[in-house]
């Protein structure tokens, strides 16, 4: 199962793929076919309807995923570069296939209003693709965006119709943690809202460097209770394809950074998967973390992980500073040529099956909200202050880990991030380019925040 949606009250669809029948031979090896598969349960996981799909092109045509559209029926789409999207109805009946010849695979989906649906389309060698489709399967528009190798991985749907997309400028095929990345490859984390028709209206760019993002793991943005977006991302290792840190970042309408979080032990790795915004403002984050010293095993974990209304962690907070960029992406229509037609089958053999407790850790100390070895706080001080524009920031001992200080103005608006490494004791910061005010300077560490407000004269 690689897909799971709610498609009423007591009653959910599981997608995936059923593995039958031979579909070529590579030497002596007969490939089977994965035909796309849809499965509809009770709200106690009892099969309700259970049904596959004979499509007329493709050999691997695993479902990822599926949304609810606007009528009822739902819309179900590949796994990673099986590239093709399906409608049926609420009973599972076949209403329209398409199972594109291009390499490539669809991302996402999104239900809109009237019975539209936006695709998230990753074409190889093609770059973030956006489509708009009518209820029928029909391409309205079909646009490219970061050519050659952009990617899109969710968006928001806003309430006039348009659209906030976000992905990554760049990607790499390579799945060898051992080959470095060459020099040039340099992505950016991006927000871009689009109109109705796909035209850009605006783009910001999220520079993570030295740690660029981990393009190998998506995205995911939410709308929070105030009306700005939150995203959800992954930085990678220097020089290497390997994932390190998740990554939040809030931002407002605009895609300006309100704040930046991040999260992770010094002996781990960890990528995000996905998001949900709670109703008390906190943000749920799941994902796994590799590395050493885990609890109960030296390999890989699943977490599940929620921050207050702020995005702060409850520990491992980390240092991750980003600078906003403006890009300035161009839209390329793009043509995809699809073999449509299918033949539904209801036979797939499913076995309910029961498995031991899943055992759970507590990342955290409960009474502290604090990892075992938390370090005490080291106070600072900034001088002079009131400024006429440059100041200098101090620590009574040197820095036992790497921080990072932000520059925040009086509406709440992330000017400017940088790091403070490990050893340092003294940082000299020039606050006259952001004119005359008062401003928050906020020292960020493993253990938390603190804050000093320095006014520029």
């Amino acid at each position: 199962m690689t897909g799971f949606t709610r498609l009423d009250l007591n009653s959910y669809i599981l997608s995936s793929g059923y593995v039958k029948d031979s579909c070529t031979t590579v030497g002596s090896y007969v490939k089977p076919y994965t035909h796309p598969t849809l499965v509809k349960t009770d709200s106690l996981g009892n099969i309700v309807i259970k049904r596959y799909f004979d499509l007329n092109y493709g050999c691997n045509n695993h479902l990822g995923g599926s949304v609810i559209a606007s009528d009822g029926s739902i819309v179900a789409w590949g796994y990673k570069a099986d590239f093709l999207m399906m409608k049926v109805d609420s009973n599972l009946v076949p209403i329209w296939s398409r199972r594109f010849i291009q390499e490539g695979g669809v991302q996402f989906m999104k239900a809109l209003p009237g019975g539209d649906l936006l695709a998230g389309i990753n074409l190889a060698n093609g770059g973030a693709t956006v489509a708009r489709l009518d209820p029928d399967g029909n391409f309205r528009w079909c646009k490219s965006y970061f050519r050659p190798r952009g990617t899109a991985h969710d968006a928001i749907i806003e309430s006039d119709s348009s659209f906030v997309i976000v992905g990554h400028t760049d990607s790499t095929a390579s799945g060898n943690i051992f080959e470095p990345l060459p020099p040039t490859f340099q992505p950016k984390q991006y927000m871009m809202k689009l109109d109705g028709e796909g035209a850009v209206q605006w783009c910001r760019g999220y520079d993570s460097a030295p740690n660029y993002w981990n393009t190998p793991k998506p995205s995911v943005i939410k709308q929070t209770a105030d009306g700005n977006y939150v995203m959800l991302a992954t930085t990678g290792i220097p020089s290497s394809v390997f994932y390190d840190r998740i990554m939040l970042i809030k931002t407002n309408t605009n895609g300006d950074t309100l704040w930046t979080r991040s999260m992770g032990a010094s002996t781990r790795q960890y990528y995000g998967i996905g998001m949900l915004v709670a109703s008390d403002g906190g943000i749920l984050i799941g994902g796994v973390a590799q590395g050493t010293n885990l609890p109960g095993m030296s390999n890989s974990i699943a977490f599940i992980s929620k921050t207050d209304s702020l995005g702060r962690f409850a520990c491992q907070n980390r240092s991750r500073p980003l600078e906003v960029i403006e890009l300035f992406p161009t839209d390329s229509a793009v043509t995809l040529t699809s073999v449509d037609g299918w033949v539904s089958y209801g036979d797939p053999i499913f076995y309910d099956t029961a498995f031991a407790q899943v055992p759970v850790y507590e990342v955290c100390d409960p009474s502290t909200g604090m990892p075992a070895a938390a370090r005490a706080s080291h106070g600072f001080r900034v001088k002079p202050n009131p400024t006429p524009g440059r100041i200098t920031l101090s620590f009574p001992d040197p820095l036992e880990r790497d921080n990072y200080y932000s520059v925040i103005d009086a509406t709440g608006r992330l000017l400017y991030q940088r790091p403070l490494p490990a050893g340092g004791t003294e940082e000299d910061i020039d606050l006259s380019r952001f004119g005359p005010g008062t401003y928050l300077l906020r020292i960020t560490d493993p253990e938390g925040q603190r804050n000093e407000r320095v006014v520029v004269e």
